[in-house]
């Protein structure tokens, strides 16, 4: 089981952004809240599967781009929602 977890691990993180690019896109229309729960449990479990593959291809692939859609995701989405409710 723990040599699929690397392709558990980008499969998950694929369905991620494609639920990003559909509600950016609005082809879909998720509340707040379900979006960001959705968004932050899907990187975490990507993250958690990635971490637990065996080490070859699909781990360096899924935990690399976990790591670069968690951090687009934290800095880009969350960070900006954060300054913007305090500034304005």
């Amino acid at each position: 089981m723990k040599k699929y977890f690397g392709v558990i691990s980008f499969t998950l993180i694929m369905l991620v952004i494609g639920f990003f690019g559909m509600a950016v896109t609005f082809i879909i229309n998720p509340g707040v809240s379900t979006f960001r729960l959705l968004m932050i449990t899907g990187i975490i479990l990507s993250l958690i599967f990635a971490g637990f593959s065996e080490k070859g291809y699909w781990k360096r692939v899924s935990l690399g781009l976990s790591i670069l859609v968690g951090l687009f995701y934290f800095i880009g989405i969350e960070a900006m929602r954060f300054l913007f409710q305090m500034f304005i």
